[in-house]
């Protein structure tokens, strides 16, 4: 069913594990994640690339860089602007500044029972 499709891109390299490790270097890698994720989803679904949501999550919820791939209509989970980075803009802000996600403070919602909100509490940055 077209309407709530959802489909995930893993990235083969192990050492990127979030958006927070991406640099310049890695453009080559996104861009090809981009053009063929759209490809073969059209090519697969029928569905074209104007009518996807391509985004990454931060934080993201397993540590090994993924792309995620929704119908836009599809309201899937994650996908909203607390957590959801499109991976157009991310790579337009790596092409202006290849340290962008080291330096830019990113907000992220957690959840009251999440281990990393239990750090932050005990931190006093909550």
């Amino acid at each position: 069913q077209l309407d709530d499709l959802y489909l995930v891109a893993l990235v083969h390299r192990r050492d990127i594990r979030s958006l927070r490790d991406l640099t310049a270097e890695h453009l080559p890698l996104l861009r090809n994640v981009l053009q063929e994720g759209k490809e073969a989803i059209a090519k697969r679904f029928g569905v074209p690339g104007s009518q996807l949501r391509i985004y990454l999550h931060y934080q993201p919820s397993y540590h090994h860089l993924h792309v995620h791939f929704t119908a836009l209509g599809y309201d899937a989970p994650g996908s909203s602007v607390e957590r959801a980075h499109l991976l157009a803009d991310v790579i337009d802000n790596l092409a202006m500044d290849s340290t962008y996600y080291q330096q830019r403070a990113l907000t992220f919602p957690l959840r009251a029972d999440e281990p990393l909100f239990k750090k932050f509490q005990e931190a006093g940055k909550v």
